[in-house]
């Protein structure tokens, strides 16, 4: 077993993630889902959930009780939450059936962060799905506890926090560091208010043009959906992963940069940024061996010009992906506009009063062809895996008010390449058959045949 630190507090995005769980806005939740052609295996699976329940997905919080100080993980002493339903999931139901699996509440805060659950399917088969709170592991943490618990290696442990006067003494050191930490954003900031100041140009000579900034945007559709009774509409597609590899060399690119241009033009098509540039967030590991962190993960940014999604110029997104990549974590000090160490600090009821971040207009997560233990964790014939993020009971309102967006992942497994999509964007694709129809659209466009679940 690997030993982490003695204290393993949480970073920032565990934090934020975490009090979704008890605040006003939807709980954010990861989803591996895997086809399998056979039905599935009950005692592989409580093998799975048990070494599951020994590693890093399986953890609590312990409250620091030092104003300031962040929270600290602990192994959590409930019991692993195994699912093996015998009722089998009518034929076409798959997409249905893996959805209620992702709405079902976890409670990150108390252990209860994870769940596994498998069905057999009527046609044939079966359908595994485990959810895991997004507060405890990223896409990356996921994969590795995954890969551990399936192939029986050690598993990346929680350590104890320490008790007692240790722990007061440790609360306090760690509120001393978060301080500091604002304090040091704070003189960044004054440095760089001064030095913009000082090294600001001079009012323009005459003949030079005055830059007229970004064009008005149009308005945002009117409401199309009711608050209510809407949910986020979801779509996985299973693509031929060999095709998928000709199409994007064809246009100068590779699998991942057709998956960044595919789901950039989707944007396009959804009737957002018409005939103008397309934000695409790119999701990058910085997990290290053996990291105990919940989440790791930084985003690069690359904003793909509407001639170059026109052309689908693959050569084009592979060099400015290659650049966003690069760039990922240079940041300068201060340049932040709130200290992330002071966000952390404010108790709940006044960080649940802070504007929400806003949602990504697209966040392309592609995890390529993950390793053999994640693909082959839930049984030996697999068809398909699939890996999907959702926002659990968002409602129209609040995914309006963060700005709305397409989530997508992509994952492969032999020759099927599963796509999945999360339509975060009430308005502009108010249901399934919207997101069914954009997609599929988008798939002929690429001449790629793309079979829904």
């Amino acid at each position: 077993m690997t030993h982490p630190p003695r204290t393993l507090r949480l970073q920032f995005a565990d934090d934020m993630f975490l009090r979704r769980h008890a605040g006003p806005v939807s709980p954010a939740v990861n989803q591996v889902l895997w086809r399998l052609d056979d039905p599935y295996d009950a005692e592989r699976l409580r093998d799975l959930a048990g070494h599951l329940a020994a590693g890093a997905l399986h953890r609590r919080v312990v409250r620091a009780r030092v104003p300031g100080a962040r929270h600290v993980w602990a192994p959590a002493a409930t019991l692993p939450v195994l699912d093996l339903q015998t009722a089998p999931v009518p034929v076409g139901g798959v997409a249905a059936w893996a959805q209620a699996q992702a709405d079902v509440p976890l409670d990150p805060a108390r252990g209860r962060a994870w769940r596994l659950s498998a069905a057999d399917v009527r046609d044939g088969g079966a359908v595994v799905s485990l959810t895991c709170a997004h507060a405890v592991a990223d896409g990356a943490a996921l994969i590795d506890a995954v890969v551990r618990a399936a192939t029986h290696a050690d598993p990346v442990a929680v350590p104890e926090p320490a008790r007692g006067v240790r722990a007061l003494l440790a609360d306090a050191a760690d509120a001393a560091g978060q301080t500091a930490a604002v304090a040091r954003w704070a003189w960044a900031r004054v440095r760089k208010v001064v030095r913009d100041r000082r090294t600001a140009g001079a009012a323009p000579a005459a003949g030079d043009v005055a830059d007229p900034g970004p064009a008005p945007r149009p308005a945002p559709p009117r409401p199309a959906v009711d608050d209510a009774a809407w949910r986020a509409p979801v779509l996985h597609v299973e693509l031929p992963s060999e095709r998928v590899a000709e199409v994007a060399a064809e246009r100068g690119g590779t699998p991942n940069t057709w998956f960044v241009a595919f789901l950039a033009r989707l944007v396009h098509a959804t009737g957002r940024f018409p005939g103008e540039p397309v934000p695409v967030a790119l999701p990058v590991a910085t997990r290290g061996p053996d990291d105990p962190r919940a989440n790791s993960t930084k985003i690069a940014r690359v904003t793909v010009p509407a001639d170059v999604l026109a052309a689908r110029d693959l050569g084009w997104v592979r060099a400015a992906a290659k650049e966003a990549y690069a760039a990922v974590g240079e940041a300068e000090p201060g340049a932040a506009p709130v200290p992330l160490e002071l966000v952390q600090m404010l108790p709940d009821a006044l960080v649940h009063r802070l504007p929400q971040p806003p949602v990504a207009a697209a966040l392309a997560s592609n995890l390529g062809k993950p390793p053999a233990g994640y693909t082959q964790a839930a049984g030996g014939a697999v068809r398909a895996v699939a890996t999907l993020s959702h926002y659990q009971g968002a409602t129209a309102g609040e995914l309006r008010a963060a700005g709305g967006g397409l989530v997508a992942f992509c994952t492969t497994v032999g020759p099927t390449t599963t796509l999945s999509v999360a339509a975060l964007d009430p308005d502009r694709v108010p249901d399934a058959a919207t997101l069914r129809r954009l997609v599929l659209a988008e798939a002929e466009a690429w001449r790629l045949t793309a079979v829904p679940w």
